[in-house]
């Protein structure tokens, strides 16, 4: 995996950040990823590539994943965008000086060659430990809902009875969002959070007095 990475880097003249050289160098962890989950997940051998005739890399961004209704692709930035004349990439906020060894995931849209960003994620290893975090929480037995009003101390309660995990942004399996909220303990559960509307809820437990307690919590 670090040959890949090292040559994508002689290749390109970009820095990788260490926190994806990690993910990238744990053995099968992203194949691992991708059998769990339905987003298209690029492989070390395939980091860099040009996706659907679009060179991300050009534009300082490496993609990671791509979402299975090809809505959105994460990333990130490997060096400041150009400002010589019209920025390549619009920014949501000024680019750091300095590059990051765990830097921000921004997603993307897969076909706009001007793509804007939104912030997915404020490190890389937050992005990497949720979306493992959630392969491995959810089944076909998991309580889910949608569409709910969500009461207004509910996450506050749940953060008093559950460790709550890193927040991700802008995207909710297959929708926008404001948040998505992660909390472990008796029960996994897992909030996508627009406004005051609870746009799906996940819930996993062995215990039925545990879900009860969770479903009093958020009114359901």
């Amino acid at each position: 995996m670090a040959g890949w990475i090292g040559a994508l880097e002689r290749e390109s003249g970009l820095h990788v950040p260490l926190a994806v050289r990690e993910w990238y160098s744990v053995r099968g962890a992203v194949e691992w990823l991708a059998r769990h989950s339905d987003n298209i997940l690029v492989s070390a051998a395939r980091l860099g590539d040009p996706i659907n005739g679009l060179d991300y890399l050009d534009g300082g961004r490496l993609v990671t994943e791509t979402d299975s209704q090809y809505c959105w692709r994460w990333a990130v930035r490997l060096r400041p965008p150009r400002y010589d004349g019209e920025p390549l990439f619009h920014l949501p906020e000024a680019p750091p000086t300095t590059l990051d060894e765990d830097p921000p995931v921004w997603v993307i849209a897969p076909d706009d060659h001007d793509p804007f960003e939104k912030l997915y994620a404020d490190r890389f290893s937050t992005y990497v430990l949720t979306s493992v975090w959630t392969a491995q929480a959810f089944g076909k037995d998991s309580f889910f809902t949608d569409d709910d009003r969500l009461p207004r101390q509910a996450l506050d309660t749940l953060r008093q009875r559950y460790v709550e995990l890193p927040t991700t942004y802008a995207w909710a399996c297959n929708q926008p969002c404001d948040a998505v909220y992660r909390f472990t303990g008796p029960a996994r559960v897992m909030i996508a959070v627009q406004d005051e509307t609870a746009l799906y809820t996940f819930v996993a437990t062995d215990s039925k007095q545990e879900l009860a307690k969770i479903r009093a919590v958020l009114d359901l």
